[in-house]
């Protein structure tokens, strides 16, 4: 069966044949599109899932630097912690908590700030804590600053592996 078609004076015949062959194109490119679409799709989803891990990787250095700046506030509010050398080279070995709710003298003021402050770096994740995270502060007898860091763990990823890298944020603070 044949069909004859008239357009502007040429005269056009559309066969079954001809109409099956445009049908299958039309399949093929519709095919071609879903495996662009979804190869375009595969490459935001990674996309996403790259800056999602970005944002962690910030998040924890945000926390670091915060929590750093916190401690430092801590030591200014304490001058008399200061005087009595309380915040000379504190490291996670040596606190304990001082069980002195009001009457502290400047020494567990200052032991009780580190406490509180290690208390919060190595919380857990979700509680605003750091992975694997700890706390010192050192005391630079040349330059009279106290060097305050905060070290963490950050999952770091290659081409081939995945490794925990140790990060460190420090901060010098001349009180």
């Amino acid at each position: 069966m044949k069909l004859g078609l008239t357009t502007a004076g040429v005269k056009q015949t559309i066969t079954p044949a001809s109409v099956t062959r445009q049908q299958g194109v039309s399949m093929i490119e519709i095919l071609v599109t879903i495996i662009i679409l979804a190869i375009g799709f595969l490459g935001l989803a990674s996309v996403q899932l790259l800056g999602a891990k970005n944002i962690a990787a910030s998040n924890y250095r945000t926390l670091a630097t915060i929590y750093a700046y916190d401690f430092a506030e801590r030591m200014r509010s304490n001058p008399g912690g200061i005087s009595a050398d309380a915040y000379k080279n504190i490291t996670w070995s040596n606190l304990s908590n001082p069980e002195c709710d009001g009457g502290c003298s400047y020494s567990e003021m200052a032991n009780r700030d580190a406490y509180e402050w290690s208390q919060i770096i190595k919380g857990s994740v979700t509680e605003g804590g750091l992975p694997s995270g700890s706390g010192s502060v050192a005391y630079d007898e040349v330059s009279g600053s106290y060097i305050i860091s905060v070290s963490w763990s950050e999952v770091v990823r290659n081409a081939e592996t995945a490794a925990n890298l140790p990060q460190t944020f420090s901060l010098e603070v001349l009180l």
